[in-house]
């Protein structure tokens, strides 16, 4: 396995934590400024990782 493809699911996994945990880092680290979208920043970092791990352009 390369290098990109580690990044790829590196980031996917990033992306799940997001999405799973946005209700509860909303409440404790935003709790002044109102909610902050991080599930749809999950779901563009996981589909960013998905195009790393499936994309077969040599580099």
């Amino acid at each position: 396995m390369n290098s990109k493809v580690s990044k790829g699911i590196a980031l996917i996994l990033f992306g799940i934590l997001l999405c799973a945990g946005s209700e509860e880092i909303n409440a404790m680290i935003l709790s002044g400024f109102g909610d902050f979208p991080f599930a749809a920043i999950g779901v563009i970092v996981g589909a960013v990782g998905l195009y790393m791990v499936f994309s077969d352009k040599a580099e």
